[in-house]
């Protein structure tokens, strides 16, 4: 298995989110065994990260959540719509995550 890099590991660790604090689950409002999950995984896991795409969820909420497409399909959405009214332009949007979720 590939070892993660001092980057990546210094941006798992200093998550932050633009929607929510990272205290409590989002969607229960538990406190235990706290699960960040990012707004866009796989290549845009990072991007997710960067920007502040990022959810806290309770690992029994995770688990019931991110197979959900209408849940993932908001967020993608709301993340978007975000970036576009605080940090740049839609075109800016789509050179980083390439790919319109509106």
């Amino acid at each position: 298995m590939k070892k993660k890099s001092d980057k990546l590991r210094r941006l798992e660790k200093n998550r932050k989110s633009v929607f929510y604090e990272l205290d409590s689950c989002m969607n229960c409002g538990s406190t235990y065994q706290l699960t960040i999950h990012e707004i866009y995984p796989g290549r845009n896991r990072k991007n997710s990260m960067i920007y502040g795409f990022v959810l806290p969820l309770c690992l029994k909420c995770h688990r019931e959540l991110q197979e959900n497409e209408e849940f993932n399909r908001h967020w993608k959405e709301k993340a978007q719509s975000y970036f576009e009214e605080n940090i740049g332009t839609h075109q800016d949007f789509m050179d980083i995550f390439r790919r319109n979720y509106k």
